[in-house]
């Protein structure tokens, strides 16, 4: 006694509140009842959940001709080990494996009975395994209201000596004998079947002040194997007539259950009710009520600490009537004289689980991690307001790559509870630029992230026309693109069959990509001024591709110089602006000149002619390691040197485009 106290002082003394902690399924939630939120993320528990049942049983024995008022009293124990994990935000896996123990106590005042039949009969076993999976979403985004589904399946392990409780002792107390079956029991199976699924739907109401509301209610499927030998006996108890049963029974159950509780810091007082609705029981027992449902009332205390451990006190009662005739698989129909069938047998066959105890206590221990006191979560809030005007707005906060729903804020303000690390955030509102970053939250911390958000610029107009630079003829389908536009804006437009385009930005800087197929790129930052329109007209190069040649017989020299003309100046630079804007190409620049002079004058002049074109577009910017020389002389001229006017076109420069750079 003294530890129990002490244990219940340091529970009391360090405790935090209770929150988060499992029912008996291992999923979050009371003792029976589930609680529609999931478990946080990463987060897990393991609980064993135990409950004696107590019940007694005033019955009439007859032995050996003598019928006598007897009070025996049956037992049952109950053990699940559970556990619980969640996966996200919004799921949550659970399982358990449970160990059942009943037993049953014999009145034996009456000397008669004493001297025939021993006292104590029970058997227990490690009955089943079950798995559940709870889906659980706030759809008012307030964390308080939770609607959830969730599904189990179940299967036996093993059983003890049989699969269910039967007379050991020597003897006879008029409805048990050696070696038979005490179905009459309330739990007289030493598990709920052979295998069992289902599901329910969860309501839960969580407010931030303590209160929780739960209901669940769902559909659950059982089935379970009889296989024995009934046995009809006469009055001194000789065995008159045998039947072998092998049947198997399948329960389709209407669950619905509910649960109440309030968290007062260290303590946690709760109440539940659950009810179970068999849908394929429909006889009648004497009482003219349908034996064809369970229900259960309990409550208790639950306390926790800052250590990871909670301790659950409960008790619990049954709220209907049990009656052994409706639970003993036919056996009453049979000694009666008559065969009864399967389906009167399956009528009377016992509950799955059984029927619940008259009375109970439990005591229930669960480690949880999200008790221990370092925290996993911390909580970012704030307002989002307007830049300008500082009033408060209602926008859309969410946070991608996590499973947190986004939320609507309530006079601006915002706040959740998330995984501490970094989090990305992102805030919308119509008619305001959208808002993203991202914030490192710490475990135990508050974060205030205040966020004002800039409005939608005013749209002014961007216009021109996409010409060839080298020939002016326009350029159709050249496509117009503009990066990083805010929502709303079609970003890119194409210029239409006389090469002009027309598009709506907002006002600012903006960057302007124009591509056409066969041309360079071109890029242009913008300032565009509200409600008005801007002429950007886009003079285009063509693109270099290896091989091409570009000749040029109106550079001109000094005569028999290579000094470069000032007339020149102006189509070389356009050279060097080509061969800069195709960064990446290899040129090569060959001189040539008409047949005056001598063959090896002429290969010299324009070997010096070219060398001297190549010093001017490095000067001008043009990469020197990009540019190669030859002279050619008068070797291969275009035209025969007839002429003057032919004499002209042969003295000319041409550059040859090798290939890619080598840098």
């Amino acid at each position: 006694m003294k530890l129990i106290i002490t244990l219940l002082a340091v529970l009391l003394v360090s405790a935090t509140a209770a929150n988060a902690l499992p029912s008996y399924w291992g999923l979050r939630g009371v003792n029976r009842v589930v609680d529609a939120q999931p478990i946080e993320a990463n987060q897990y528990s393991v609980g064993l959940f135990t409950q004696g049942g107590i019940s007694h049983d005033d019955r009439t024995a007859v032995l050996n001709g003598n019928a006598f008022n007897v009070e025996d009293t049956e037992y049952s124990a109950t053990g699940y080990l559970a556990f619980g994990y969640g996966i996200n935000e919004m799921v949550e896996m659970a399982g358990r494996v449970s160990y059942w123990w009943n037993g049953y106590k014999r009145d034996l005042s009456d000397s008669t009975r004493n001297a025939g039949t021993g006292d104590w009969e029970s058997d227990d076993a490690l009955t089943e395994a079950e798995l559940s999976l709870k889906l659980g979403f706030n759809p008012t985004d307030d964390g308080e209201f939770w609607l959830g589904f969730t599904p189990s399946l179940g299967f036996s392990v093993s059983s003890g000596d049989n699969d269910y409780v039967v007379m050991y002792d020597p003897g006879t107390d008029g409805i048990w004998y050696l070696d038979d079956p005490m179905f009459e029991m309330r739990r007289a199976m030493l598990s709920s079947g052979k295998y069992n699924f289902g599901g329910d739907f969860l309501v839960s109401y969580d407010a931030d002040f303590g209160l929780g509301l739960h209901l669940n209610a769902g559909f659950h499927h059982f089935s379970q194997q009889f296989e024995f030998t009934d046995r009809r006996r006469d009055a001194d108890g000789n065995i008159t007539a045998s039947e072998e049963v092998d049947l198997t029974v399948d329960d389709n159950v209407v669950r619905i259950a509910g649960a109440l509780e309030y968290q007062a810091g260290v303590i946690t007082p709760f109440v539940e009710v659950e009810y179970n609705r068999y849908l394929d029981r429909t006889e009648e027992a004497g009482n003219g009520e349908k034996y064809d449902e369970t229900a259960v009332f309990d409550g208790g205390f639950r306390f926790v600490s800052p250590y990871g451990l909670a301790l659950d006190l409960t008790g619990s009662m049954a709220l209907t009537e049990f009656d052994p005739e409706w639970s003993d698989l036919g056996h009453g129909i049979y000694q009666g004289g008559a065969t009864p069938t399967d389906e009167e047998r399956e009528q009377r066959s016992p509950f799955p689980g059984g029927y619940p105890a008259e009375m109970g206590i439990g005591l229930n221990l669960i480690f949880s991690s999200i008790l221990l006191q370092a925290p996993t979560h911390g909580t970012l809030s704030g307002v989002v307001t307007d830049a300008e005007t500082g009033e408060a707005l209602v926008a859309e906060v969410s946070f991608p790559a996590t499973s947190i729903l986004p939320q609507t804020t309530d006079a601006g303000f915002y706040s959740v509870e998330i995984l501490a690390g970094s989090v990305p955030i992102d805030v919308t509102a119509e008619g305001y630029l959208p808002f993203s970053e991202t914030v490192v939250i710490v475990a135990g911390e508050d974060k205030v992230l205040d966020i004002a958000l800039n409005p939608v610029p005013d749209n002014g107009i961007l216009t021109g026309t996409v010409t060839d630079g080298d020939t002016d003829e326009v350029i159709a389908g050249a496509t117009v693109t503009v990066e990083n536009l805010p929502e709303g804006f079609e970003n890119t437009t194409t210029t239409n069959a006389n090469g002009v385009y027309s598009i709506a930005l907002p006002e600012g800087n903006q960057t302007v990509l124009v591509k056409a197929e066969g041309y360079l790129n071109v890029v242009k930052v913008q300032v565009m001024a509200p409600e008005q329109t801007t002429i950007f007209d886009v003079e285009m190069r063509p693109a270099l591709v290896e091989g091409q040649v570009l000749s040029f017989n109106n550079i001109y020299f000094e005569s028999g110089s290579a000094q470069i003309k000032p007339e020149s100046f102006s189509i070389l630079d356009n050279v060097a602006q080509t061969l800069i804007d195709n960064a990446g190409v290899q040129v090569r620049i060959a001189g040539h000149t008409d047949s005056d002079g001598s063959s090896s004058y002429n290969q010299g002049l324009s070997e010096r002619r070219a060398n001297s074109v190549l010093d001017y577009l490095v000067r001008k910017g043009v990469p020197a390691n990009t540019l190669t020389t030859i002279g050619y002389g008068e070797e291969n001229p275009v035209v025969p040197n007839t002429s003057a006017a032919n004499k002209a076109q042969n003295r000319r420069i041409e550059f040859t485009v090798l290939g890619t750079a080598i840098r």
